[in-house]
């Protein structure tokens, strides 16, 4: 028995069909494939005369049962900004009806009642569907640095003859059965000029090179025993030691380029996937979602209606917050929605303060709107800029000369900052855990040796940046004229302005050469030997600071990648650094 005669086995086992044409329609093979296949079904005993499944289809339902399924429901949503700030997508409510909740009923409509959910981003707003629908949730802790391969490794135990289901998709037609014959996978007819995947008319999955046109998908599987147990071994292969942490979980079912279940077309009118604001309000173009704060903001802002803001497009997620740009009367901006555990250690009207200083003088464009409360920002998109390519040294010196300029305004405010205080505040954070690093207290005994150095040398004032890395240095061409902007300013306070001197070389692992060339450009006018030592601390100290937030952020469920290591080895190799020069400086004088 082929996958075709199987489907038309289970259109009539429904009961939904009582002649061909009928059994064509709802399966959507042709009345042709569909005669060839009740004859075949006749002489195998599968079904009687009269088109009726018979005992023996009864025993091959009861061996294909559907046991379970499991919803990914751990991201952070990040195309559905401005949505997806406020809201985890499954979470979105569609024609009247919770997304996850409507993929749960319609489970329980085919009888299948273990469902597992995995959750991450806003785990907490899932709990309740433990209680209301008797789901079981799965904590995926990867959620924030890995892409969804790691969502479904955290429920591998659960993969045999189960469904694998996307949050985002909303299904017209419940897509599910109380049995399944086979493995599949859920595509469209429908074709779109932007997909990575073909469906050949033998139902054969393709999977492209790059991005052109090919069938839609959904993201929907389902998996029996036997594919299911190679499933799992190939996710813990391809998720081993954290590596292809941007996949997605159908990598898991693809060898050479081609899937390894077959595709089950439905059309448009089944399923649609709503992964972005923009689909949204293709489908349903009243739902209030659509008119949340941030869209408010931008209408009054503009004097738009909702209907006016155009090409919303999501940002890379930053450490901190989210941002998306957005087009209004022909201009595009973009719009920088702070992170939601950022309100308890960043100062939002000291940054607007600073705006307001630095309003006019170059060193960044103004913002179109600021909220001094919230955080929310609006301001021109520059079309075609790029970060600072630090290993230019001639660049990195133009953003040193950048950052003298901004420190020699010598502005003032009243909150200051004290990194030996944020090193130990990050680490009170940890709420009792121990350091991930197994020297951490012998670094951090060198860090505050040097404490007695900063204190007697240090020049804490004024206003710093407080997060001047390269990459906060946006170049761009101007009529011919290079720029560089100095962007995102939420970190600033008063405290020595070598800690921003030490933002910019600390950020990423670079050679001790090319340290001292940048303190050089930074010192154009000349560095002192007690100013060089005091940038070796300020390294060191800033460098701890970072890796003990990326450790906050990891009791979080939020990982960094190589950032967190890097940062910590910079803390012990700048602490040897400035100890060995320290013991010069001592022998010199």
């Amino acid at each position: 028995m082929n996958n075709q005669e199987k489907d038309i086995l289970q259109t009539l086992i429904s009961g939904k069909a009582e002649n061909q044409r009928q059994i064509a329609e709802l399966s959507g093979y042709s009345v042709g494939v569909v005669n060839r296949s009740l004859k075949t079904l006749k002489e195998g005993g599968l079904i009687d005369d009269d088109y009726r499944p018979t005992g023996k289809a009864s025993k091959l339902v009861k061996e294909s049962k559907t046991k379970r399924a499991i919803i990914l429901a751990a991201g952070f949503g990040m195309r559905m900004i401005p949505i997806g700030s406020e809201c985890p997508k499954g979470l979105l409510t569609v024609f009247g009806e919770i997304l996850i909740e409507r993929t749960i009923q319609q489970l329980k409509e085919a009888k299948i009642e273990e469902i597992y959910v995995v959750v991450g981003f806003m785990k907490e707003r899932y709990e309740y569907l433990e209680e209301k629908f008797g789901v079981k949730l799965i904590l995926c802790m990867d959620y924030t640095s890995k892409n969804n391969l790691y969502s479904l490794a955290a429920a591998k135990e659960y993969l045999e003859d189960a469904y694998i289901v996307p949050c985002d998709v909303y299904c017209y037609k419940n897509p599910f059965h109380t049995f399944e014959f086979y493995s599949w996978y859920m595509t469209s007819s429908e074709t779109s000029d932007d997909t990575d995947l073909r469906v050949t008319r033998g139902r054969e999955i393709l999977m492209l090179d790059e991005e052109s046109e090919g069938n839609k998908y959904f993201g929907i599987a389902y998996l029996t025993k036997e594919v299911a147990a190679k499933t799992k071994k190939r996710l813990e292969e391809l998720t081993a030691a954290g590596k292809n942490s941007k996949m997605f979980w159908e990598a898991a079912i693809v060898t050479n380029r081609v899937m390894d279940i077959p595709a089950r077309v439905v059309g448009p009118e089944d399923a649609v996937e709503i992964n972005t604001y923009s689909q949204l309000r293709e489908i349903e173009y009243y739902n209030p979602l659509l008119q949340n704060e941030v869209i408010g903001i931008i209408c009054k802002v503009f004097n738009v209606t909702y209907e006016e803001i155009k090409d919303i497009t999501v940002m890379k997620k930053g450490l901190t917050n989210r941002s998306f740009l957005f087009t209004v009367k022909n201009q595009r901006y973009i719009m920088r929605i702070p992170g939601v555990d950022t309100e308890g250690y960043l100062d939002r009207g000291l940054e607007g303060r600073v705006y307001d200083a630095i309003r006019g003088k170059g060193f960044c464009d103004d913002n179109v709107y600021y909220d001094n409360v919230k955080g929310y920002k609006i301001a021109r998109f520059i079309e075609n800029s790029r970060v600072c390519n630090e290993l230019d040294l001639e660049e990195a010196a133009e953003c040193m000369r950048i950052a003298r300029r901004f420190h020699d305004m010598k502005i003032t405010a009243d909150t200051k900052l004290d990194l030996y205080g944020n090193i130990q505040l990050m680490e009170d954070m940890w709420e009792g855990q121990p350091s991930e690093y197994k020297d951490y207290e012998e670094t951090k005994k060198h860090c505050w040796a040097m404490k007695e150095f900063v204190d007697e040398n240090s020049t804490s004032e004024y206003l710093a940046h407080g997060d001047l890395n390269p990459d906060n240095f946006l170049v761009s061409f101007e009529n011919g004229q290079k720029r560089i902007q100095l962007i995102d300013w939420e970190y600033t306070g008063v405290q020595d302005p070598l800690t921003d001197l030490a933002a910019f070389i600390g950020y990423r692992k670079h050679d001790r050469a090319w340290v001292e060339s940048v303190i050089d450009a930074y010192f154009y006018d000349g560095c002192s030997k007690k100013q060089r030592l005091l940038a070796y601390c300020y390294i060191a100290l800033w460098a701890l600071y970072n890796s003990n937030w990326c450790e906050y952020k990891r009791t979080l469920g939020v990982e960094l990648g190589d950032f967190g290591i890097t940062t910590y080895q910079y803390a012990k190799e700048y602490y040897k650094v400035f100890e060995e020069e320290y013991e010069k400086y001592l022998k010199d004088m």
